[in-house]
């Protein structure tokens, strides 16, 4: 059985009131349930609970949605959590409803080798026989429980995993585990005889890598002796593992930085445990020095708080530039934390403690701005070619942001520091020049340029550097996410979008009263909408109704709903809707109405939005001439505002 049939099992099945009841004190009032509001500070129950509808909705804060909404909004857990913590509430079997999918001996293979191998490492190193990882595990002030919660292991100078793999009864499936093992990169074969292999990581430290779901994908192994010839290896990339899809301890981290909504990044694999054991349970390690796709969508799904706690030489500040860009393409201003004298997080807390520690995450300052008093020499320049230098520097690092306010006050800032006498709303123009410039060049270089596939160059990892370097097209780790996807296995809250007052209004008009989307009218609506996933939305639902019954309407709205790729707030609007929602027919005078009325609101919203702009330059503006200027634009913007107003119906 799949999850999709857990779903409809929850939604239809079980009663939204058992459900948000074993959170929450429901009472009855009437026909109605009412229950203390948890999204707001609520003082009477303003929550309604419809078991018929099989939704919730607040009066008070719009909060909605069905009952697995409920759970992931208010336990703050994606999908899959969600459907955990309902089962294991209601007696329902969660692991039954897997989705059934045909075997990969390859893969389930890989999976098996990997566990088993780590395991093997766990238990030699529990026999504390060994005084190298004992002395290991000491000097770091890591304890037995912490080791365990790790899995930290250790790896003899002997062919334990080949002797392991060798032990295999059925030849068959020897040799194929073999061959297995040898693609991963855990054993090799022997220079002297191609019928024997060898372990590959001998006399050494083992940390199990994990994917988000905890299984284990790889080795991190650190080195006992200085004579051995590389003092960190990973694993291979395989179609197992890819450094650049994995954010290290990321399945000990997710609960806790839910919970703090912040996550500090570092770049070692110790730096994570270090933080970790010192009770930052936030944090996470990229493999590397850049963050693969996957791995910045899977911490901006739960976060929009990134604080960038890398190693304090030059490596570390080149790749915090690197990731706090692929941040600031996403429009977060990450912030940094610098730890030098000391080289790295794991040394800063050795010195200085967890709570200076903690002092630096709450005085921590935005990225950029470390990178902007970089640009500024110790002395000013006098040459103003110099100076427009220097800004035009700032321009290209400010890019990434786009015409985020944090830009744009950030080059006004630096002109003035850079005693440029050009009003800040010319300099605010000269960058979104600067901008509009760079998008021309990317455009003309999609449209004329073949689409090549690049691999991007990674320096060494500086603390558990990758000593390997072939890539596969499609990583079998990629490939399971793309089936746990197809499953509903990886489906997060959604990606956190605002919409607008109005652009939500016309969503809610639209999914109440279907029968406007006959009306020519209503496309018109579309052009003015100014939230992309409204517009894609209400196109999905003009193709649905007209397919599907009026009695199913509510149903199949919902569960059209339901999907990762629509943002909590849009859930939560179409959710309030449907919960009003009643059959109900309307005459053709009503609708004209309804949709001018729709319509003028939204003309509305853009002209209010283009004084707010006006406003915030009106802000930055020193000039006499400019100021008169933007007061007549102002001026404009209200005279077509009032117009509006006055408009009738025709």
């Amino acid at each position: 059985m799949s999850l999709d049939e857990l779903k409809l099992k929850i939604k239809e099945e079980i009663p939204i009131s058992s459900v948000i009841g074993s959170y929450l004190s429901i009472k009855k009032s009437g026909s109605s349930l009412l229950s203390l509001c948890p999204f707001h500070s609520d003082s009477k129950p303003s929550m309604h609970i419809n078991d018929t509808k099989k939704m919730y909705k607040c009066f008070a804060c719009d909060a909605a949605g069905d009952s697995i909404g409920f759970v992931m909004k208010f336990r703050n857990l994606d999908f899959v959590e969600a459907l955990k913590e309902i089962c294991q509430k209601q007696g329902l079997n969660f692991e039954s409803y897997q989705e059934e999918k045909k075997s990969n001996p390859k893969l389930d293979m890989a999976r098996k080798i990997l566990s088993k191998t780590a395991q093997l490492y766990r238990k030699t190193a529990t026999t504390h026989k060994f005084q190298a990882y004992d002395d290991f595990i000491k000097k770091r002030g890591l304890n037995e429980e912490l080791a365990t919660t790790y899995n930290l292991g250790f790896a003899q100078a002997r062919n334990s995993l080949c002797d392991y793999l060798g032990s295999i009864p059925d030849e068959k499936e020897k040799t194929f585990a073999l061959s297995i093992a040898l693609e991963l990169g855990l054993i090799k074969i022997d220079r002297h005889n191609s019928e024997a292999h060898y372990d590959t990581f001998r006399d050494r430290i083992i940390f199990p890598i994990w994917d988000q779901s905890g299984l284990v994908i790889g080795f991190t192994s650190r080195a006992i002796r200085d004579d051995q010839k590389a003092k960190y290896m990973n694993s291979v990339d395989s179609f197992v593992f890819n450094k650049r899809n994995i954010l290290y301890g990321f399945h000990l981290a997710k609960n806790a930085i839910r919970e703090k909504d912040s996550v500090i990044l570092v770049e070692g694999n110790m730096d994570q445990i270090a933080l970790f054991n010192n009770g930052f349970h936030n944090t996470v390690a990229v493999m590397g020095v850049a963050l693969g796709v996957a791995s910045l969508e899977r911490l901006l799904g739960i976060t929009k708080n990134i604080y960038l706690a890398l190693d304090s030489d030059g490596a570390g500040f080149s790749a915090m530039e690197r990731i706090n860009r692929q941040f600031a393409e996403k429009g977060v201003v990450a912030k940094y934390l610098e730890f030098s004298p000391q080289k790295d997080p794991d040394e800063f807390l050795q010195q200085q403690g967890a709570l200076a520690l903690q002092a630096k995450i709450e005085n921590a300052v935005p990225a950029f701005d470390i990178l902007l008093n970089k640009i500024i020499p110790e002395k000013l320049p006098e040459v103003l070619d110099r100076k427009l230098e220097i800004l035009n520097h700032a321009f290209l690092m400010m890019s990434p942001l786009k015409n985020h306010l944090a830009a744009s006050e950030r080059v006004v800032g630096l002109a003035k520091r850079l005693g440029l006498k050009a009003e800040p709303a010319q300099i605010v123009k000269t960058y979104e020049d600067f901008l509009e410039k760079i998008e021309a060049k990317e455009k003309a270089a999609a449209r004329f340029q073949p689409k090549i596939k690049v691999v991007a160059e990674e320096i060494e990892h500086s603390e558990f550097p990758n000593n390997h370097y072939d890539e596969q097209d499609l990583s079998a780790l990629e490939i399971s996410e793309l089936e746990l996807q197809s499953q509903g296995r990886m489906v997060t809250q959604g990606p956190k979008i605002h919409l607008s007052k109005t652009d939500k209004l016309v969503l809610q008009e639209l999914v109440q009263l279907p029968m406007l989307f006959s009306e020519e009218k209503t496309l018109e609506l579309l052009d003015l909408v100014t939230s992309d996933e409204v517009k894609k939305y209400i196109g999905k639902v003009r193709k649905v109704i007209l397919e599907i019954d009026e009695s199913e309407y509510s149903s199949v709205l919902s569960n059209l709903t339901n999907i990762p790729e629509y943002s909590v707030e849009l859930r939560e609007a179409v959710s309030s809707a449907l919960f009003k929602y009643k059959v109900r027919e309307l005459d053709g005078k009503t609708k004209k109405k309804i949709l001018h009325d729709l319509k003028t609101k939204l003309q509305v919203e853009v002209l209010i939005n283009k004084k707010i702009e006006i406003k915030k330059l009106q802000l930055l503006c020193d000039s006499d001439v400019e100021m008169t200027k933007l007061l007549q634009n102002l001026s404009e913007v209200e005279v077509q505002l009032q117009a509006l107003k006055k408009l009738k119906i025709r």
